[in-house]
């Protein structure tokens, strides 16, 4: 896709209803929240699929399937109120060893292939970031007080081994990780700096994850299904800032997954089961001043709380079990109804979830879709530990409704269109001073709703061209129960419209381009000027109706040139991206003008 740089996960981003925060990292879909989502790999868990640069962890070499279900998902899967995002890596291929070598001014990396026996091959993928050579180190700050330490640096990886034991049986071992690392000064010119004095000083961020898991296929010949997923993973996140200020989060988590399913005969029936175990290990230690804060507030400054150095461990264990069914009751009508109870032994609650969809075929082209569900999260870490939270939080909760049409015109064009709802509950709210219960830091009184509709126009190729249209609206909304004070959403971006296409020029080359506008994001107006109590004659910004006000409208235009070329006698390609071809500025966000309030 143009502006990609060969990702193959970049179309994510102009597909309908998802939104890539300004600041960067994961998406959020369809009115909810970043934090919201749950990410797969070959069925194990994965803590992050892009890197801060929002160019994602894979290489194109190794995907075989991803799916992103939106809202509304199955029973299959747990602890996410948000979207699923389910990345399945193809097999290794059978065939003498061969290698595959790609670099741009991005990344650098090696893909490595081969055989290992008649029934067994493997992969290896290993990716290096290139931006630290492109990007040198500052000498001196620059006008906006940002002194570059290390640029950032980023790298991944991917191994998977196949074994076919035999036509029915295959077991297959992969392993998988990624690091994100950015160090840099900041000064008194920087409005971080001005905002917050804490903030002065090196800045680092060094994030990485690692992760190996095993799965057992048996596929009978009658239909029946089954497998087995044993995964470990490890993430670490270590920040640091100003005058010895730190947080350091590391997880480690253990995984078993059983999923089976079976025809009933010639009834049109097919019976799904399954269990999830997954124990996750918290080791938290921080030296900084604690800031009680969440997406419903404009500014965290207004949450500043005391100096704590502190660390802590904490042990959740995350269970579902789940049973479907499955019923073709005609050629042209799908129904899945199922069920799932699923929760955590840490705030102790478990949920039986209903889920249901359906699929109506009037004419052999056009289709009636819905489903919808209950669906439910463990509380993010740092609102539910001792120290810095409230272990009495608790578990996040979701309905989903979505409703809507598929129409096959025929073999090249489709169009989809899906209407959706949200119900959002039991979401976090950061207690100010004035609260008589504000030692609790955060209590459930955050209620929140979306309602939207998606529309996304597909060409397959055909004609040397293919693409797609993809338009979104939506509205999403956030409550204070306390207060009753009903706010637009930090992320709410309500239009959206991407144009994506690619033409076979010649046998050789290929021409794309991909155009993306959508409403600005919402924002805070800033009225006025306040000084700080804990820095003598400097000031933050006075905020009139929170997020009460849009940034200007987003637009983007990005072209691709790819040709297909021999090197050194083998088989290669070499593509050029053109971002902004429009060279239009566009606003990220609004800030208090610190050279004019110091003046």
């Amino acid at each position: 896709m143009p502006g990609s740089f060969g990702d193959p996960l970049a179309a994510v981003s102009a597909l309908p209803g998802v939104i890539i925060p300004r600041d960067g990292g994961s998406p959020a879909v369809r009115g909810s929240a970043p934090e919201d989502n749950r990410y797969y790999v070959d069925g194990m868990p994965a803590g992050y699929i892009f890197h801060d640069f929002n160019t994602s962890i894979f290489d194109e070499n190794v995907i075989q399937d991803f799916q992103l279900f939106s809202a509304g998902f199955g029973v299959q899967y747990s602890q996410a109120t948000g979207a699923i995002f389910d990345i399945r890596l193809r097999d290794p291929e059978n065939k003498d060893l061969s290698t595959k070598l790609s670099a741009s001014f991005l990344r650098a990396g090696i893909f490595v292939e081969s055989g290992i026996t008649d029934n067994s091959a493997f992969y290896l993928s290993a990716r290096k970031g290139l931006l630290q050579y492109f990007i040198s180190e500052d000498d001196e700050p620059d006008d906006d007080g940002l002194r570059i330490i290390s640029p950032p640096e980023d790298n991944d990886y991917q191994f998977k081994y196949k074994w076919d034991i035999n036509a029915e049986h295959s077991l297959s071992f992969s392993l998988a990780g990624a690091n994100d690392f950015v160090e840099a000064e900041f000064t008194e010119l920087a409005d971080d700096v001005q905002k917050n004095q804490d903030f002065a000083g090196d800045a680092k961020v060094d994030k990485a994850f690692n992760s190996g898991g095993l799965n057992y296929d048996y596929a009978a010949e009658s239909g029946a299904q089954f497998r087995l997923t044993l995964a470990k993973y490890a993430d670490s996140e270590l920040v640091t800032w100003g005058d010895d200020y730190s947080l350091e989060l590391q997880l480690d988590s253990e995984l078993a997954r059983a999923q089976y399913t079976i025809p009933l005969g010639d009834s049109g029936h097919r019976l799904g089961m399954g269990v999830e175990y997954n124990e996750k290990v918290y080791d938290y230690s921080a030296r900084m001043i604690h800031f009680i804060c969440t997406d419903f507030d404009v500014d965290c400054q207004d949450g500043r709380g005391e100096l704590i150095n502190t660390g802590e461990e904490l042990s959740v264990a995350e269970s579902s079990i789940y049973l479907l069914d499955n019923w073709q009751v005609t050629e042209h009508v799908n129904v899945e109804v199922g069920v799932q109870r699923s929760g955590n032994d840490y705030t102790d609650d478990y949920f039986v979830n209903p889920r249901a969809s359906l699929s109506w075929g009037l004419t052999d082209s056009f289709t009636l879709i819905s489903s919808a569900g209950e669906y439910n999260r463990t509380p993010d870490v740092d609102t539910i530990l001792r120290v810095v939270g409230n272990p009495e939080l608790d578990a996040l909760e979701a309905k989903h409704i979505t409703y809507g049409f598929k129409n096959e015109f025929n073999d090249y064009w489709s169009l989809i269109v899906e209407g959706y709802h949200k119900e959002l509950t039991k979401l976090p709210l950061g207690l100010d001073s004035n609260q008589p219960d504000a030692n609790l830091f955060y209590t459930n009184d955050v209620e929140g709703e979306v309602n939207g509709v998606d529309l996304m126009l597909n060409k397959n190729l055909s004609d040397k061209w293919f693409g797609w249209v993809s338009v979104s609206y939506a509205e999403s909304e956030r409550t204070n129960l306390r207060t009753g004070e009903t706010r637009t959403y930090t992320l709410d971006t309500p239009w959206f419209l991407n144009l994506v296409a690619n033409y076979q020029l010649t046998p050789k080359w290929n021409a794309g381009f991909r155009f993306n506008y959508r409403s600005g994001q919402a924002t805070t107006k800033i009225i006025g000027i306040q000084p700080i109590p804990d820095f003598p004659d400097k000031y933050i910004p006075v905020y009139g109706d929170a997020f009460g006000t849009r940034l200007p409208p987003y637009m983007r235009l990005d072209l691709r040139f790819e040709r297909d070329l021999v090197m050194f006698g083998k088989e290669s390609s070499f593509f050029i991206d053109i971002l902004n071809v429009l060279n239009r500025e566009n606003v990220s966000q609004r800030v208090l003008d610190y050279e004019k309030v110091n003046d």
